[in-house]
C-alpha cells in the first residue's frame, strides 16, 4: 500500500472540517458558500486518484471512503445548511461595533450590504423557508434602487432602510442595527427621570407619533417593545439621527412630572456626552457602574417570601447555585411565597426555566414546539411535554409569582409562558415584549461594508397552551411594573386573608 495517498486523503478529507470550525469560531472574514461545493469536488477528486493510485487493501479502501463521505456531509451541511456560517456569535477575535454612525459609505458598499443581509435573511428565516413574502420583495427592490441611485449614504440612513425591510416580519428577534463604540448619551436624561420627569415629545412630535411615524424602522411584535427602542434613541446622537432630527439645530424635549407639570429643554451636541464623561456629570463614581450580580434573592421571614431577581437567562453555576440556595432557605425557614423578578429579563437561554420547575412538585409540563430552519433543512422539534428531574429533598409547594414588564423578553418571556399555560402561579406586571407563537434562536452577523450588526431568528416557537389563542401571555393581575412587587404584598395578603 502506497501510504502516502492514503495520508493525502485523510489531509484533504479534514480541509471542509477544518475550514468550518475556522469559520465559525476564528475567522473574522466572510466567505462564499460555494467553498463548500469547492471542497466537495476535491474531495472527490483525491478518492479518486487513491484508489487509481493506491493500490490498497480492502480496509484502506472502505476507510478512505467513509472519510470521504463524512467530509462531504460536513461540506455541504456547514456551509448551505449551518446557521453559524459567517457568524460572528463565536469568534473570539471579533467586536461588534459597527462603523460610525456618519460614516459615508459608496453606492456599491450599501449595495453590497444590503445583498448580504438579504442573502443571509433568505437562507435562515422561517418566514421565508418557502418564499419570500411580496411585501419583503417590493420593500427590497425599493431599497436597492434607491441605494443604486445615491452617490453616497450614512451607515445610520443605510440600517435604517435595511430595517424597513427586516421590520416587515413583525420579528422582535430579527432586525439590523448600528451597533457605535462613541455612544454620546444626553447629560440630563438620569436628572430628569430622577427628578420624576418623562418625556413626552421630541421636536414638539409627541412620542405616541414618532411611534407610529417611525414604526417601519423597527423590528418588533409588540408596541412596547418599539418604545424600548424608541426610548433610547430620543437621547443618544446616533439616535436622534435615526430620527431624522438635525442635533446642530438642538432638540427640544417636552417634559411632563409625576404632578403633570409640563416644562420644555432644548439640548445641543455638546449636552450628549460619551460613557466617561457622562457618568462624571452625573456624579457616577465607578462602583456605581459595576452591575449587580445578574441573579440573585431576597428573604423576607416575616412575610414569608423569596424573591429570585433574574436579570438575564443565563444558565450557568452561579445561577443554579443561587436558586439551589435560596430554595434550601425556603425549606429552613418554611417560606410559603417565591416570587421571580423577570421584569429587567432580556432572554438568554429556556435552560433557566426547567432548573427552576425542579424544585417544583410536578411530574411533567407543556413547553413550546417548534420549528428550526437550516438553510434547506427544516425541522420540526419538540415533543411539546417536559419530564421534570425533580428535586425531591427541596419541592416547594407554596404559592408561586412572576413579576413581568415589557421588558420581559425572549426566554424570559417563555418563563412566563410555561408558568401561566401550565398554572404553575400567577403572574403580575404587564405583557412580556414578545409573542410565544414568534420566532427566535438568533444567529448574528456584521455586514461587510457598515460592519452593522445583525441578527436573524433560525426558529419559530409554537406556544406551550395550543388551545390559547392570546398574542401575548397576558398577566393575571396586570399593573404598571413598577408596582409589581406592591402588587405582589397586596395579592399575598388578599390569599392570607383567605385561608
Amino acid at each position: 500500500m502506497k501510504k502516502k495517498y492514503f495520508v493525502m486523503n485523510i489531509i484533504v478529507d479534514l480541509i471542509p472540517i477544518v475550514l468550518v470550525v475556522l469559520n465559525i469560531l476564528f475567522m473574522d472574514i466572510n466567505m462564499p458558500e460555494f467553498l463548500g461545493v469547492l471542497s466537495v469536488l476535491l474531495v472527490i477528486a483525491a478518492t479518486v486518484l487513491f484508489f487509481i493510485k493506491g493500490q490498497s487493501g480492502r480496509i484502506a479502501k472502505v476507510l478512505v471512503c467513509i472519510f470521504a463521505v463524512f467530509s462531504m456531509f460536513v461540506s455541504i451541511l456547514g456551509t448551505y445548511c449551518n446557521p453559524y456560517w459567517n457568524g460572528i456569535m463565536f469568534r473570539t477575535n471579533t467586536n461588534y461595533y459597527s462603523r460610525e454612525y456618519d460614516y459615508e459609505l459608496s453606492s456599491a458598499e450599501a449595495v453590497e450590504d444590503l445583498e448580504y443581509a438579504m442573502k443571509y435573511l433568505k437562507k435562515l428565516h422561517p418566514a421565508l423557508y418557502k418564499e419570500v413574502p411580496d411585501s419583503i420583495s417590493k420593500r427590497y427592490e425599493s431599497v436597492k434602487v434607491k441605494l443604486a441611485e445615491c452617490d453616497s449614504i450614512s451607515v445610520n440612513e443605510l440600517a435604517k432602510e435595511i430595517e424597513s425591510i427586516f421590520s416587515d416580519l413583525r420579528d422582535g428577534h430579527t432586525y439590523v442595527r448600528g451597533n457605535y463604540k462613541d455612544r454620546r448619551i444626553m447629560k440630563y436624561y438620569r436628572k430628569w427621570f430622577h427628578e420624576g420627569y418623562e418625556i413626552t415629545a421630541v421636536n414638539d412630535i409627541p412620542i405616541e407619533e414618532l411611534l407610529e411615524k417611525y414604526s417601519e424602522y423597527y423590528s418588533f411584535e409588540v408596541s412596547s417593545w418599539q418604545w424600548e427602542w424608541l426610548s433610547d434613541d430620543i437621547v443618544t446622537v446616533a439616535g436622534i439621527d435615526y430620527l431624522g432630527f438635525d442635533i446642530d439645530e438642538g432638540v427640544k424635549y417636552t417634559l411632563i412630572s409625576e404632578e403633570g407639570e409640563t416644562r420644555t429643554e432644548i439640548c445641543y451636541s455638546e449636552d450628549f456626552l460619551p460613557w466617561n464623561e457622562y457618568a462624571k456629570f452625573n456624579n457616577i463614581v465607578e462602583g456605581e457602574s459595576i452591575e449587580e450580580n445578574f441573579v440573585r434573592y431576597e428573604i423576607d421571614v416575616e412575610k414569608s417570601l423569596a424573591i429570585l431577581y433574574l436579570d438575564e437567562c443565563t444558565y450557568n453555576s452561579e445561577y443554579i447555585d443561587c436558586v439551589h440556595k435560596m430554595f434550601e432557605v425556603v425549606r429552613n425557614n418554611d417560606i410559603k411565597n417565591v416570587a421571580v423578578d423577570l421584569r429587567y429579563n432580556g432572554g438568554g437561554s429556556d435552560l433557566v426555566v426547567s432548573e427552576f420547575f425542579r424544585y417544583l412538585d410536578i411530574d411533567s409540563y407543556k413547553t413550546a414546539s417548534m420549528s428550526w430552519r437550516l438553510g434547506f433543512i427544516y425541522l420540526n422539534l419538540g415533543s411539546g411535554i417536559s419530564e421534570n428531574e425533580k428535586y425531591e429533598e427541596l419541592l416547594f409547594d407554596g404559592d408561586v409569582y412572576l413579576l413581568t414588564s415589557t421588558g420581559t423578553f425572549s426566554s424570559a418571556m417563555m418563563f412566563a409562558e410555561y408558568v401561566k399555560d401550565n398554572n404553575l402561579g400567577t403572574i403580575i406586571g404587564e405583557a412580556p415584549g414578545n409573542n410565544p407563537n414568534g420566532c427566535g434562536e438568533i444567529v448574528c452577523f456584521k455586514l461587510p461594508n457598515s460592519k452593522i450588526f445583525m441578527q436573524i431568528s433560525t426558529k419559530r416557537f409554537y406556544r406551550a397552551d395550543k388551545k390559547c389563542t392570546d398574542e401575548l401571555v397576558v398577566p393575571d393581575i396586570e399593573c404598571n411594573s413598577d408596582m409589581a412587587i406592591e402588587e405582589l404584598y397586596r395579592q399575598m395578603e388578599r390569599r392570607n386573608e383567605q385561608k
